[in-house]
């Protein structure tokens, strides 16, 4: 059995399906094995990741870029270390500097202990 390393951007990763056999976690951002962004799992069964990709590849994670597999995990951590910029949508909201139209509350603001 060969086996590939997978990246995936998604903050809690995924649990990926196929029938007839048994899911595969991947690990997302948050994990603590985290390169470029991208949660990196190791050992995976590249049968069954090939399979998968090809069954939902229109699927916005794999379009996007945000799943993706290698057979090295060098490659992969260097893959994952070049697309490190690629955002998902789902990056956390920097307080200080808020999108448009998300304003700060006089109750957070208390919070920080900041003043308006």
């Amino acid at each position: 059995m060969a086996f590939a390393t997978v990246g995936c951007k998604l903050p809690n990763g995924m649990i990926l399906h196929m029938a007839d056999r048994d899911p595969v976690t991947l690990k997302g951002a948050n994990s603590s094995a985290v390169v470029g962004g991208f949660g990196i799992t190791t050992g995976v069964d590249a049968s069954f990741m090939d399979a998968w990709l090809e069954k939902h590849k229109d699927l916005a994670p794999v379009k996007g870029g945000f799943v993706f597999t290698m057979e090295k995990k060098n490659d992969a951590e260097a893959y994952a270390k070049e697309m490190g910029g690629l955002k998902t949508g789902m990056e956390p909201l920097d307080p200080q500097k808020p999108p448009p139209g998300v304003e700060e509350t006089e109750e957070s603001r208390k919070a920080r202990g900041a003043k308006k």
